[in-house]
């Protein structure tokens, strides 16, 4: 974690953005994550059939912090969806669980460096960098990022992917 908030400030000289697609990127993430989310119960539901114009390696980083942070908040019978939506802006991945949510009196504050929140200062490994890091990467990205929560009742992280020319040049072919 250290070294992805050392290299943040320069992460663009790093991307490589190429159509990519968000199915293999989450089954992937997911995949180098089995035993944890095995260990700890969860079922995770992924329907990601829409591609978009990016660089994988840094989506493929955000969604794994999303879905860590999801497992380090889940409640019982952990569910976690995964999915994209295409809409006229572009194409939407949201990773949505049921955990224990976000206070509504902190959602706004959950990008803001080293802010753990009510959630964080139960969990004694809390540190306030991966909602943080993810909010800058995607900023670099030009992938838009916004959170929606109900305490008690899980939170929902959604990427905006803005409609790239290369994907309506595809879809004219």
């Amino acid at each position: 974690m250290a070294l992805y908030y050392a290299r943040s400030e320069n992460v663009y000289k790093d991307f490589i953005i190429r159509r990519t697609n968000l199915q293999e990127t989450v089954e992937d993430v997911l995949e180098r994550n089995r035993l944890l989310l095995i260990r700890s119960g969860v079922r995770a539901e992924v329907d990601c059939p829409d591609p978009v114009y990016t660089d994988g390696k840094w989506i493929a980083f955000i969604v794994n912090q999303m879905i860590l942070n999801s497992v380090k908040y889940c409640g019982q019978q952990p569910v976690f969806r995964i999915w994209t939506k295409r809409e006229r802006d572009g194409v939407c991945l949201t990773v949505e669980d049921n955990g224990v949510g976000i206070r509504s009196e902190e959602l706004c504050r959950i990008f803001e460096k080293g802010f753990t929140g009510s959630n964080g200062r139960d969990h004694e490994r809390a540190t306030g960098m991966r909602l943080y890091l993810c909010r800058k990467l995607c900023d670099k990205l030009g992938v838009g990022l916004r959170a929606e929560s109900e305490y008690g009742r899980g939170t929902r992280m959604t990427l905006l992917f803005p409609i790239s020319v290369y994907i309506d040049r595809e879809q004219e072919d």
